[in-house]
């Protein structure tokens, strides 16, 4: 892991790069851009030049410091076998604590607006879907390493250890640590939310990104890869829906903020995250069964408000069936993929609290640490646990229906 003080600085950067590629030796540094990049575990950079030489751009990443969160060794490991694939940027050169990267040209990153827009959202799901397939040398050890990490009693000792060392917060902050640590205290919730975790968990273990965020996402303008998944710090086999429920999460939260703390929280796409979970679940599934045409044809169905508005969200379902699905299955076989879709709604709405609770605790271990970035930790993992709140109290409310 990561321990060091400082930083590389931009000379040490430009040294490595003419180290590694014979042809930037002879660049006269002044000639050398390096541009800052955003990222919340790595430092990122965008290194270029306009002399007339390859690789012309470079994205230099500096690995970070999220001991306890990330396996540097494995993420290696998953980046190198994803370029390989290439089903992701291209590894260029690798050293011990740094990468060079392919820069991913016409890729920019998508709004929050484009984030929660449904037609984006369908087709991320068919892009997550294919992601899923994969098979990536890692540790499989048949459980969801997350979710055992994020309810368990180690953890949740560090963390009320690292509180406990209250001269590193500021009084802001430790009045909003104050929230968190009662939640910390109250052995109830935890057991709640283990038992409601293993409620119908019927899930196949696959390849999961577990950090799909508006920075980890690139839009571009190739019809082969339209949206594409870059940093991959996080992965490593876990449930389906938790990777899909981190995305929505995700996409509730806008980190191309102007003003500090750089991300906000987006009301209107949190406040129907239920309907969007039930319009993921669905997109997910038919990217599983349905053929490319078919998939055309769905998506000319979509509107604007399909996954916000449950009247749209019903209209969509319908038409699906009418147009779509009654081509290819029989009553029953519609019946079972609805039965499908609406056990994967449920896990997704119910793996939104543990996303939300891993990056409280990331949040929290990382703030005010050695090497950490310059980033409102607690700040962000405060909002982070007032979603786990209301999705915690939206959870209770729906069990007293059903």
């Amino acid at each position: 892991m990561n321990s060091r003080s400082t930083h590389l600085t931009e000379y040490a950067i430009k040294h490595i790069i003419a180290d590694e590629f014979t042809s930037w030796q002879s660049i006269n540094p002044s000639k050398i851009q390096i541009t800052r990049l955003a990222g919340l575990t790595n430092i990122t950079y965008k290194v270029e030049t306009q002399e007339e030489i390859l690789p012309k751009t470079i994205v230099f990443r500096e690995f970070g410091n999220a001991e306890g969160f990330v396996d540097s060794k494995q993420e290696r490991i998953v980046f190198k076998t994803i370029s390989d694939l290439e089903l992701g940027p291209k590894q260029l050169q690798c050293g011990d604590i740094w990468r060079m990267e392919e820069f991913v040209t016409n890729g920019v990153h998508p709004t929050n607006e484009k984030m929660g827009s449904s037609l984006f959202q369908f087709k991320s799901m068919g892009v997550l879907q294919k992601f899923h397939q994969m098979e990536i040398p890692i540790p499989n050890n048949g459980t969801s390493l997350i979710l055992t990490k994020t309810l368990s009693k180690n953890m949740k000792n560090n963390v009320i250890k690292k509180i406990e060392k209250r001269e590193l917060f500021t009084d802001v902050e430790l009045k909003q640590l104050e929230n968190i640590e009662q939640f910390l205290n109250n052995d109830e919730e935890f057991k709640y939310l283990q038992e409601m975790i293993q409620k119908e968990n019927n899930e196949e273990l696959k390849f999961c990104h577990n950090d799909l965020n508006q920075l980890n996402i690139f839009s571009t303008t190739k019809k082969d890869k339209e949206i594409v998944f870059i940093d991959f710090e996080y992965c490593s086999y876990n449930y389906p829906s938790y990777d899909i429920a981190n995305f929505l999460n995700e996409s509730a939260i806008n980190y191309q903020y102007e003003d500090e703390p750089y991300y906000v929280l987006v009301d209107e796409n949190f406040d129907t995250a239920p309907i969007q979970a039930h319009f993921l679940a669905l997109c997910y599934l038919i990217h599983q069964i349905c053929q490319e045409n078919e998939i055309h044809q769905i998506i000319s169905l979509i509107t604007q408000k399909t996954n916000k508005n449950k009247d749209e969200l019903n209209t969509f379902i319908s038409l699906i069936k009418q147009q779509v699905l009654i081509q290819r299955m029989n009553e029953k076989q519609i019946n079972e993929f609805f039965q499908s879709v609406s056990y994967l709604k449920r896990r997704i709405r119910r793996l939104q609290m543990i996303s939300n609770l891993n990056w409280v605790w990331w949040s929290v271990l990382l703030a005010h640490e050695k090497n950490s970035l310059n980033f409102e930790y607690i700040d962000y993992g405060f909002l982070r646990f007032k979603m786990f709140e209301r999705l915690l109290e939206l959870e209770k409310a729906r069990q007293i229906v059903e």
